[in-house]
This record gives structure tokens, C-alpha cells and sequence, in this order.
């Protein structure tokens, strides 16, 4: 995605008016290309933060990921799952664990979606 973008900007005309004008590769790339794909860099990693957070879960949950002993995200639900077996049901551990790991996700793509509309130039007003 990032190099057909990069390369849909190669053909636009200011980038051929610099290369026209002399400009050196080093600077079309690092004041044109750059900040035009940004957002897409950006987007992506956020996006692959998210599957990272949910596989930790998921391999923690099934016993395969980090040491049982670590906290984490699979680890706190594995446990709060046990505890839902017991009477008095304890609920509010699996809910907790789920609305945190919510709300991390969340607050990611909230802060990505906040920077991404920082640093694509076509939503500059001008």
C-alpha cells in the first residue's frame, strides 16, 4: 500500500516540477513523499497494535503465550473465567479485564485517528 501510494505521488505534477527545478532526490523524498504517506504508516501500525493486543489475549487465554505467572491481558480473563465457576459468581473480574482491554484498543485508534488527521497534508485547511 505504501508503495503504490509513493508511487502515484512520483507522477503528480509538483513532484515532477521539483525534479524539473533540480531538486535532489533526498529532498523530494523527505519534504513531498514522506509526509503524504505518513498517515498510511501510521494507520497501519495502529491497526496491527490492535491484532497484536487480541492475539496476546488470545494466545495467553489458551495457555500457549506468556508465563501463567505474568499478567496479562489472556491471563487476567483465563483466571476470571475459573472464578465465574464458583458461587457466589464473581463477575466483575471478567468484566473488567475485557473493559480495559477495550478501552486500550480504543484510546489507540482514537489517538491514531487524532494524528493521522494532524499529519495528512489534504486535510490542512489552507
Amino acid at each position: 500500500m505504501l508503495r503504490g501510494e509513493s508511487l502515484k505521488l512520483r507522477e503528480s505534477e509538483y513532484i515532477k516540477a521539483a525534479v524539473a527545478l533540480g531538486v535532489s532526490h533526498t529532498k523530494v523524498i523527505s519534504k513531498h513523499i514522506l509526509p503524504n504517506v505518513m498517515h498510511i504508516v501510521l494507520i497501519t501500525v495502529v491497526l496491527d497494535f490492535s491484532g497484536l493486543v487480541l492475539a496476546e489475549a488470545v494466545l495467553s487465554y489458551v495457555g500457549v503465550g506468556v508465563d501463567p505467572t505474568m499478567n496479562s491481558w489472556g491471563n487476567m480473563i483465563n483466571s476470571a473465567r475459573l472464578e465465574m465457576a464458583r458461587e457466589p459468581v464473581v463477575w466483575w473480574s471478567l468484566l473488567s479485564a475485557f473493559l480495559f482491554m477495550f478501552t486500550l484498543v480504543l484510546a489507540a485508534n482514537l489517538f491514531s485517528d487524532a494524528v493521522r488527521d494532524a499529519f495528512d497534508p489534504r486535510l490542512r485547511q489552507r
